[in-house]
């Protein structure tokens, strides 16, 4: 009798633990809990620690209390011009209310699944109110806010708290990006060849304007040589003239002795001259007074 009450307490005793611990759960400082009565959500823990729970009848679900983040699939969106862009989003969220989010969606996952979707609508909804030049010249924060305003209070209704929505990228199809890029590299190479084609044109007009101005000045130059030219010319007649009047003889004697010197200077070697002995060329060879 005494061996089977021994091993009734030692049962109990294991019952008692066993009933202990299935009654005592931890939540964690970045976590929440929700506990469940027969699958019913009877009441939230959001404070960190060692709670209780009926044992064998409630059991717990743990939902994270951290700001978390959400990677939504690129998506195409359609602008109010009818242009087609590339949206690279994500979310920021932390979980308010476990309670709201267990009967909606019923875990991170389904929050998830549920918030892609919202955003994706959301961003084709703002987005496609709006001009294809506006969002890619415009600012980024008033499409955040405007994303915002729309998306915050429909994930309220999940237990949601929307930290922050970013558009990490917007981008153009490849297709569309193929064609721009060609017609800008068309506009370029035109807008190049008329700014080779006008500086050539200013070009020809410098080049022309140049040998304009040197054939001026080259007419001016010669106008102005021709003119020293006649008038020294006027002045050596005139004293040649007055030498002349003044010693006929002595002209005569230096104007043949300038042909003499000119006739018979070095280089002349191959000129060939048929004069009389007695030609007045010579009168000043057998006289210095030119007497033949």
């Amino acid at each position: 009798m005494k061996k089977f009450g021994l091993f009734t307490l030692l049962i109990l005793i294991g019952a008692g633990v066993i009933a202990l611990a299935a009654s005592l759960f931890t939540v964690k400082e970045t976590q929440q809990a929700l506990v469940l009565q027969f699958g019913n959500p009877v009441r939230t823990v959001q404070e960190p620690g060692l709670h209780l729970k009926v044992p064998f009848i409630q059991s717990v679900v743990y939902l994270d209390s951290r700001k978390l983040f959400l990677d939504t699939p690129v998506q195409e969106v359609i602008t109010n011009d009818q242009k087609r862009i590339i949206i690279d989003a994500f979310t920021e969220y932390r979980i308010e209310d476990p309670l709201r989010v267990y009967q909606t969606v019923r875990n991170i996952t389904g929050a998830e699944n549920r918030l892609s979707t919202m955003v994706n609508s959301t961003l084709r909804l703002v987005l496609g109110k709006q001009e294809f030049k506006e969002i890619l010249t415009g600012e980024r924060q008033k499409l955040r806010d405007n994303v915002m305003a729309s998306f915050a209070q429909e994930a309220e209704s999940l237990g949601i708290k929307v930290v922050d929505v970013r558009i990490r990228r917007t981008d153009l199809p490849a297709q569309n990006s193929e064609n721009i890029f060609s017609r800008m590299r068309t506009e370029r190479e035109r807008e190049a060849k008329e700014a080779r084609a006008l500086g050539e044109e200013e070009a020809l007009r410098i080049r022309s304007g140049a040998d304009k101005e040197k054939t001026i000045i080259l007419a001016e130059a010669e106008k102005a040589s021709q003119k020293l030219r006649g008038e020294g010319d006027a002045q050596a007649t005139k004293i040649f003239a007055d030498a002349f009047s003044k010693d006929p003889e002595f002209f005569s004697f230096y104007r043949s002795m300038q042909a003499y010197r000119e006739a018979l200077k070095e280089g002349n070697g191959d000129t060939t001259m048929v004069l009389s002995p007695d030609s007045d060329f010579f009168r000043y060879f057998g006289d210095l007074q030119g007497k033949k």
